[in-house]
């Protein structure tokens, strides 16, 4: 609806969440997390959404925190529901890192601070050529609170990280994809399309695979690579007994193009 502050829409298993504060620019506050999490729990129980986008309305994926209700909160004492707020952003994000479906974030605009914690806990990460993309919270004063300073060594080699967490300088898009954060960048006018695009891909695959892969490959990232091997056997061990296994080799032999249910 146009006065909601988070749109969501459905289409070809494609589910998008479109964060609509643009005179904000899309500004983390409570409400708006709320209303994240809200959208992804209406996405995770369809059946027909296979994976999910995320972007921003206006000049912005998200300029980050509410910085302005981040005052009035500290002002006001409140010290205990601004840490609890905090808490609130975390389990969001964490909850698309473990989330069943994978997530796409389309980088439009600025994604600073909250906005680059969000991007952070994305699978892919897809940007437009203006975006422009930082840390940013030392350059108010703020330290990390939804976790940028745990997950951006992580993403990109670490010196650079203690580069874009110390300075909290922005840079461009492109940038960012030599670092290895973004995968993709796009001319502008063409985001959208090349997300959906890839998304409508990705949802015509085995949505049990998909999510297999997902939690081995996340889990496994810090694992020794014995027990990270092991896992990954386990789970395949699984998938095998799954409808989709052997439709995708059926597909393979008949020559045709797999119709997977996800079961």
């Amino acid at each position: 609806m146009p006065g909601d502050i988070v749109r969501t829409d459905v289409d070809g298993g494609v589910g998008w969440i479109r964060l609509n504060r643009p005179e904000a620019m899309n500004a983390l506050s409570p409400e708006l997390t709320v209303a994240v999490d809200d959208a992804i729990s209406r996405h995770e129980a369809r059946e027909d959404v296979r994976v999910v986008v995320i972007t921003g309305e206006g000049r912005a994926f998200s300029a980050g925190g509410d910085l302005k209700g981040f005052r009035a909160t500290v002002e006001a004492g409140a010290h205990d529901a601004f840490v609890a707020n905090l808490r609130r952003f975390m389990s969001v994000f964490r909850r698309i890192e473990t989330s069943r479906l994978p997530f796409i974030a389309a980088v439009n605009g600025f994604a600073v601070a909250g906005g680059l914690e969000l991007v952070l806990c994305c699978d892919v990460v897809l940007a437009a050529a203006s975006a422009q993309i930082g840390d940013g919270h030392l350059k108010y004063g703020v330290t990390p609170g939804g976790g940028s300073s745990a997950r951006l060594p992580r993403k990109v080699p670490e010196n650079v990280a203690r580069m874009l967490l110390l300075t909290g300088k922005l840079y461009p898009a492109a940038r960012w994809r030599e670092w290895g954060l973004v995968d993709e960048v796009y001319p502008d006018g063409e985001l959208l399309a090349e997300a959906d695009k890839l998304a409508r891909h990705i949802a015509a695959l085995s949505p049990l695979a998909v999510a297999s892969v997902k939690k081995v490959a996340h889990e496994g990232r810090d694992k020794p690579l014995e027990r990270a091997l092991h896992d990954e056997i386990t789970a395949m061990g699984e998938y095998i007994r799954s409808e989709d296994f052997l439709e995708g080799l059926t597909a393979f032999a008949e020559k045709r193009k797999p119709q997977f249910k996800g079961r």
